[in-house]
Protein backbone atom coordinates (compact mmCIF):
# COMPACT_ATOMS: atom_id res chain seq x y z
CA UNK A 1 0.00 0.00 0.00
CA UNK A 2 2.82 2.47 0.45
CA UNK A 3 4.44 1.52 -2.65
CA UNK A 4 1.67 2.17 -4.52
CA UNK A 5 1.38 5.82 -2.75
CA UNK A 6 4.45 6.69 -3.28
CA UNK A 7 4.14 5.55 -6.94
CA UNK A 8 0.96 7.82 -7.08
CA UNK A 9 2.82 10.94 -5.93
CA UNK A 10 5.41 10.42 -7.77
CA UNK A 11 3.48 10.32 -10.61
CA UNK A 12 1.58 13.43 -9.66
CA UNK A 13 4.69 15.54 -9.02
CA UNK A 14 5.93 14.59 -12.37
CA UNK A 15 2.82 15.89 -13.67
CA UNK A 16 2.93 19.02 -12.14
CA UNK A 17 6.38 19.76 -13.14
CA UNK A 18 5.55 19.10 -16.32
CA UNK A 19 2.51 21.27 -16.66
CA UNK A 20 4.71 23.54 -15.06
CA UNK A 21 7.57 24.00 -17.67
CA UNK A 22 5.28 23.38 -20.43
CA UNK A 23 3.34 26.77 -19.85
CA UNK A 24 6.61 28.64 -19.01
CA UNK A 25 6.91 27.26 -22.56
CA UNK A 26 4.63 28.69 -23.65
CA UNK A 27 4.83 32.20 -22.12
CA UNK A 28 8.53 32.47 -23.21
CA UNK A 29 7.21 31.95 -26.78
CA UNK A 30 4.38 34.34 -26.80
CA UNK A 31 6.55 36.97 -24.83
CA UNK A 32 9.35 36.38 -27.77
CA UNK A 33 6.32 36.87 -30.26
CA UNK A 34 4.79 40.23 -29.36
CA UNK A 35 7.92 41.36 -28.88
CA UNK A 36 9.25 40.76 -32.08
CA UNK A 37 6.38 42.79 -33.67
CA UNK A 38 7.43 45.46 -32.04
CA UNK A 39 8.39 48.53 -34.47
CA UNK A 40 12.08 49.77 -34.89
CA UNK A 41 13.99 52.86 -35.78
CA UNK A 42 16.18 52.29 -38.61
CA UNK A 43 17.79 55.04 -41.27
CA UNK A 44 16.25 55.30 -44.66
CA UNK A 45 16.90 57.23 -47.88
CA UNK A 46 14.96 60.35 -48.25
CA UNK A 47 15.14 60.39 -52.26
CA UNK A 48 16.97 57.89 -54.13
CA UNK A 49 20.55 57.63 -53.70
CA UNK A 50 22.56 56.77 -57.04
CA UNK A 51 25.61 54.48 -56.67
CA UNK A 52 28.84 55.91 -55.95
CA UNK A 53 27.22 58.75 -54.18
CA UNK A 54 28.85 60.48 -51.29
CA UNK A 55 25.86 60.42 -48.88
CA UNK A 56 24.82 63.49 -47.12
CA UNK A 57 22.78 64.09 -43.60
CA UNK A 58 20.18 65.54 -45.86
CA UNK A 59 19.98 61.94 -47.53
CA UNK A 60 18.60 59.82 -44.67
CA UNK A 61 16.59 59.95 -41.95
CA UNK A 62 15.09 57.98 -39.44
CA UNK A 63 11.95 55.96 -39.81
CA UNK A 64 9.80 52.94 -38.23
CA UNK A 65 9.54 49.76 -39.25
CA UNK A 66 8.26 46.68 -38.08
CA UNK A 67 10.85 44.00 -36.63
CA UNK A 68 10.42 41.23 -38.48
CA UNK A 69 10.47 43.66 -41.86
CA UNK A 70 14.25 44.85 -40.58
CA UNK A 71 17.51 43.68 -41.71
CA UNK A 72 19.83 42.59 -39.83
CA UNK A 73 22.74 45.06 -40.58
CA UNK A 74 20.64 47.93 -40.92
CA UNK A 75 21.65 51.23 -39.50
CA UNK A 76 20.24 52.75 -36.44
CA UNK A 77 21.99 56.05 -36.23
CA UNK A 78 22.03 58.93 -39.44
CA UNK A 79 25.34 59.32 -38.52
CA UNK A 80 26.60 56.17 -39.11
CA UNK A 81 25.92 56.77 -42.84
CA UNK A 82 27.28 60.60 -43.54
CA UNK A 83 30.27 60.75 -45.05
CA UNK A 84 29.64 57.32 -46.76
CA UNK A 85 29.56 56.29 -50.34
CA UNK A 86 26.54 53.74 -51.73
CA UNK A 87 27.73 50.93 -53.08
CA UNK A 88 25.14 50.78 -55.35
CA UNK A 89 21.85 52.32 -56.17
CA UNK A 90 19.60 52.93 -52.69
CA UNK A 91 15.59 53.65 -53.73
CA UNK A 92 13.65 55.97 -51.67
CA UNK A 93 12.51 54.16 -48.43
CA UNK A 94 14.63 51.84 -48.36
CA UNK A 95 16.64 50.95 -45.40
CA UNK A 96 20.71 51.73 -45.06
CA UNK A 97 22.43 49.08 -44.27
CA UNK A 98 26.27 48.26 -43.86
CA UNK A 99 26.13 46.07 -46.94
CA UNK A 100 25.06 49.03 -49.10
CA UNK A 101 27.61 52.01 -48.12
CA UNK A 102 31.37 51.98 -47.37
CA UNK A 103 34.37 53.78 -47.76
CA UNK A 104 35.74 55.28 -51.06
CA UNK A 105 38.51 52.73 -50.96
CA UNK A 106 35.98 49.98 -51.05
CA UNK A 107 34.09 51.92 -54.52
CA UNK A 108 37.16 52.10 -56.63
CA UNK A 109 39.86 54.38 -58.28
CA UNK A 110 37.38 57.19 -59.53
CA UNK A 111 36.12 58.19 -55.79
CA UNK A 112 39.18 58.45 -54.33
CA UNK A 113 40.32 61.06 -56.36
CA UNK A 114 40.50 64.58 -55.61
CA UNK A 115 38.24 66.68 -57.18
CA UNK A 116 39.63 68.46 -60.30
CA UNK A 117 42.76 65.73 -60.47
CA UNK A 118 43.73 62.64 -62.62
CA UNK A 119 45.11 59.61 -62.40
CA UNK A 120 47.96 59.14 -64.60
CA UNK A 121 50.21 55.79 -64.35
CA UNK A 122 53.70 55.96 -65.48
CA UNK A 123 55.80 52.70 -65.77
CA UNK A 124 58.19 52.08 -63.48
CA UNK A 125 60.83 48.96 -62.05
CA UNK A 126 61.99 48.15 -58.53
CA UNK A 127 64.85 50.69 -58.52
CA UNK A 128 63.05 53.09 -59.96
CA UNK A 129 60.18 52.59 -57.70
CA UNK A 130 62.24 52.90 -54.54
CA UNK A 131 62.89 49.02 -54.29
CA UNK A 132 59.27 48.48 -54.35
CA UNK A 133 58.66 49.86 -50.71
CA UNK A 134 56.03 52.69 -52.02
CA UNK A 135 52.52 52.27 -50.95
CA UNK A 136 49.27 54.36 -51.93
CA UNK A 137 48.65 57.61 -49.99
CA UNK A 138 52.22 57.99 -50.08
CA UNK A 139 53.69 61.53 -51.54
CA UNK A 140 56.13 61.45 -54.31
CA UNK A 141 58.69 64.11 -56.48
CA UNK A 142 58.72 63.12 -60.55
CA UNK A 143 62.75 63.22 -61.65
CA UNK A 144 63.33 63.33 -65.22
CA UNK A 145 66.45 62.37 -66.79
CA UNK A 146 66.42 63.95 -70.77
CA UNK A 147 68.37 61.16 -73.16
CA UNK A 148 72.15 62.05 -73.50
CA UNK A 149 73.11 64.47 -76.33
CA UNK A 150 76.58 63.46 -77.38
CA UNK A 151 79.48 63.38 -74.79
CA UNK A 152 77.27 65.58 -71.98
CA UNK A 153 76.22 64.22 -69.00
CA UNK A 154 72.37 65.23 -69.00
CA UNK A 155 70.80 67.20 -65.72
CA UNK A 156 68.07 65.41 -63.17
CA UNK A 157 64.84 67.73 -62.86
CA UNK A 158 62.11 67.29 -60.41
CA UNK A 159 59.46 68.37 -62.63
CA UNK A 160 56.66 67.73 -59.89
CA UNK A 161 56.60 67.50 -56.27
CA UNK A 162 54.55 66.21 -53.42
CA UNK A 163 52.76 64.27 -55.63
CA UNK A 164 50.04 61.51 -54.30
CA UNK A 165 50.50 58.01 -55.00
CA UNK A 166 47.37 56.14 -55.53
CA UNK A 167 47.92 52.91 -56.41
CA UNK A 168 50.87 50.43 -57.08
CA UNK A 169 50.00 48.11 -59.64
CA UNK A 170 46.42 47.50 -58.91
CA UNK A 171 47.16 47.67 -55.50
CA UNK A 172 45.37 50.80 -53.57
CA UNK A 173 45.73 50.19 -50.03
CA UNK A 174 47.62 48.08 -47.58
CA UNK A 175 46.84 46.82 -44.14
CA UNK A 176 50.26 46.53 -43.31
CA UNK A 177 53.13 48.93 -42.90
CA UNK A 178 55.39 47.19 -45.21
CA UNK A 179 54.01 45.97 -48.66
CA UNK A 180 52.69 43.06 -49.42
CA UNK A 181 55.58 40.76 -50.81
CA UNK A 182 53.34 40.30 -54.24
CA UNK A 183 53.29 44.04 -54.66
CA UNK A 184 56.63 44.51 -54.42
CA UNK A 185 57.97 43.54 -58.40
CA UNK A 186 54.91 46.07 -59.08
CA UNK A 187 55.57 47.72 -62.97
CA UNK A 188 53.14 50.87 -62.58
CA UNK A 189 52.66 53.56 -60.36
CA UNK A 190 49.54 55.67 -60.64
CA UNK A 191 49.85 59.50 -59.36
CA UNK A 192 47.09 62.13 -58.59
CA UNK A 193 47.61 64.96 -60.90
CA UNK A 194 46.28 68.18 -62.24
CA UNK A 195 44.97 68.25 -65.81
CA UNK A 196 47.71 70.46 -66.92
CA UNK A 197 50.69 67.71 -64.96
CA UNK A 198 48.91 64.79 -66.50
CA UNK A 199 49.61 66.09 -69.72
CA UNK A 200 53.41 67.41 -68.98
CA UNK A 201 53.66 63.51 -67.31
CA UNK A 202 53.00 62.35 -70.52
CA UNK A 203 55.11 64.31 -72.58
CA UNK A 204 58.00 63.53 -70.25
CA UNK A 205 57.29 60.01 -70.29
CA UNK A 206 57.84 59.68 -74.16
CA UNK A 207 60.97 61.64 -74.06
CA UNK A 208 62.65 60.89 -70.64
CA UNK A 209 63.32 58.57 -68.07
CA UNK A 210 61.07 59.04 -64.86
CA UNK A 211 62.62 58.08 -61.38
CA UNK A 212 60.38 58.56 -57.78
CA UNK A 213 61.86 60.12 -55.17
CA UNK A 214 59.70 59.42 -51.59
CA UNK A 215 59.11 62.49 -49.35
CA UNK A 216 58.48 62.62 -45.68
CA UNK A 217 54.88 62.69 -45.08
CA UNK A 218 55.88 65.88 -42.31
CA UNK A 219 56.86 67.87 -45.32
CA UNK A 220 55.44 70.31 -47.06
CA UNK A 221 54.64 69.70 -50.76
CA UNK A 222 55.74 73.36 -51.85
CA UNK A 223 58.49 73.19 -49.65
CA UNK A 224 60.64 73.17 -53.15
CA UNK A 225 60.16 74.53 -56.55
CA UNK A 226 59.98 72.25 -59.40
CA UNK A 227 62.87 72.25 -61.80
CA UNK A 228 63.09 73.39 -65.20
CA UNK A 229 63.28 70.25 -68.12
CA UNK A 230 65.16 70.72 -71.21
CA UNK A 231 64.71 67.94 -73.91
CA UNK A 232 64.70 67.10 -77.89
CA UNK A 233 64.22 70.02 -80.70
CA UNK A 234 61.63 71.65 -82.39
CA UNK A 235 62.20 72.99 -85.37
CA UNK A 236 61.90 77.16 -85.43
CA UNK A 237 59.50 78.84 -88.16
CA UNK A 238 62.02 78.99 -91.31
CA UNK A 239 62.69 82.62 -92.48
CA UNK A 240 60.92 83.70 -96.06
CA UNK A 241 63.78 83.78 -98.76
CA UNK A 242 64.09 87.41 -100.52
CA UNK A 243 62.85 87.35 -103.81
CA UNK A 244 64.84 87.22 -106.66
CA UNK A 245 66.03 90.77 -108.44
CA UNK A 246 64.67 91.34 -111.64
CA UNK A 247 66.83 90.12 -114.78
CA UNK A 248 67.40 93.58 -116.55
CA UNK A 249 66.54 93.64 -120.68
CA UNK A 250 69.51 94.53 -123.08
CA UNK A 251 69.26 95.56 -126.22
CA UNK A 252 69.50 92.83 -128.62
CA UNK A 253 72.95 93.54 -130.04
CA UNK A 254 74.45 93.62 -126.65
CA UNK A 255 75.18 90.28 -124.56
CA UNK A 256 72.45 89.54 -121.91
CA UNK A 257 73.19 90.26 -118.34
CA UNK A 258 74.03 88.11 -116.08
CA UNK A 259 70.92 87.63 -113.52
CA UNK A 260 71.90 88.98 -109.97
CA UNK A 261 72.42 86.14 -107.20
CA UNK A 262 69.70 85.20 -105.25
CA UNK A 263 70.09 84.99 -101.50
CA UNK A 264 70.64 82.24 -100.15
CA UNK A 265 68.13 81.14 -97.36
CA UNK A 266 68.76 81.85 -93.83
CA UNK A 267 69.69 79.13 -91.41
CA UNK A 268 66.90 77.06 -90.03
CA UNK A 269 66.58 77.56 -85.85
CA UNK A 270 66.73 75.22 -83.61
CA UNK A 271 64.51 75.54 -80.64
CA UNK A 272 64.47 73.66 -76.68
CA UNK A 273 61.40 72.47 -75.17
CA UNK A 274 61.77 73.83 -71.64
CA UNK A 275 59.45 72.06 -69.02
CA UNK A 276 59.06 74.54 -65.84
CA UNK A 277 56.53 72.96 -63.46
CA UNK A 278 52.87 73.26 -65.61
CA UNK A 279 54.49 75.38 -67.97
CA UNK A 280 56.09 73.98 -71.69
CA UNK A 281 57.94 76.76 -73.71
CA UNK A 282 60.68 76.13 -76.20
CA UNK A 283 63.45 79.11 -76.45
CA UNK A 284 65.33 79.20 -80.43
CA UNK A 285 69.21 79.66 -80.33
CA UNK A 286 68.51 83.15 -81.55
CA UNK A 287 67.44 84.19 -77.93
CA UNK A 288 63.84 84.55 -78.31
CA UNK A 289 61.42 82.61 -76.30
CA UNK A 290 57.74 81.37 -77.11
CA UNK A 291 55.15 79.74 -75.23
Amino acid sequence: MNTRRITLLLAILLALGTGFLTLNYLNSVRESSAAGNEPRQVVVAVKTIPARTQITPDMVMRATRPASGVDSDALVDPQAASGQLSLITIPEGSQITASKIGRPRNVGLPVVLSPGKRAVSIYIDKVKGISGLLQPGDKVDVIAIPPRQGDAVPPAVAILRGVRVLAVGNMMETSSATPDPQYINFTTVTLEVTPAQANLLAMADQDATLRLALRSPREPSNSLPTQSLSFGTQPAPQAAAPAPAPVAQAPLQAAPAAPAPVAAPAPRAQGIMIIDGDRVSYSTSQGGDRQ
